[in-house]
């Protein structure tokens, strides 16, 4: 099953956000975190009307075009994402396919035209990582105070916790094949 995971930047990607989610992913997850090659974020993907980037198209040319050492993957992108009649995602993943994105333009304070605060910046995108990664590797949304709690907006981020609830746990470690889950 999955034993490690691949952080990968699509496009323009400040390196200390992918060292929080790598950081992150290392102590909730307890999974081994390989830094992979930047990809390239297809232009084909952007709607110049909505100015934002269609995140269901993209994370199939993801999981089909993007090579990493890891089979459980996540992209970490700067860039605004929708997907279906969403005005906005801040992150998607194929259920139980390893695969995940993660945006993190609306977990950061300046999209809100809020003075910059990088320590609430990496909690946030953390949490998301660690949300999409959970679909990724088959956790379904929980109603719990956990990570896998569904976030509509910046303020429901900000009040679940970085942690995965008892029973995620124990389900996410079931479905990883760990001992004594």
């Amino acid at each position: 099953m999955f034993r490690a995971v691949s952080l990968v930047p699509l496009g323009n990607v400040r390196q200390d956000v992918i060292d929080a989610v790598a950081g992150g992913i290392y102590e909730h997850l307890e999974l081994e975190v390989y830094f992979e090659p930047p990809a390239p974020l297809p232009e084909k993907f952007f709607d110049p009307m909505r100015g934002q980037f269609k995140a269901d198209d993209l994370i199939t040319y993801f999981q089909q075009n993007v090579e990493t050492r890891a089979r459980l993957k996540l992209g970490i992108t700067a860039v605004d994402l929708y997907a279906w009649d969403l005005n906005f995602v801040f992150g998607i993943s194929i259920l139980k396919q390893g695969t995940s994105i993660v945006s993190y333009r609306r977990l950061d304070n300046t999209f809100y035209h809020l003075p910059p605060n990088d320590r609430l910046l990496y909690e946030r995108v953390t949490k998301e990582a660690l949300h999409e990664l959970g679909h990724a590797i088959g956790l379904d949304h929980c109603e719990a105070p956990c990570v896998m709690h569904y976030s509509n907006s910046v303020l429901e981020v900000d009040a679940k916790p970085v942690k995965f609830c008892p029973n995620c746990w124990r389900r996410l470690n079931l479905l990883l094949g760990r001992q004594g889950a």
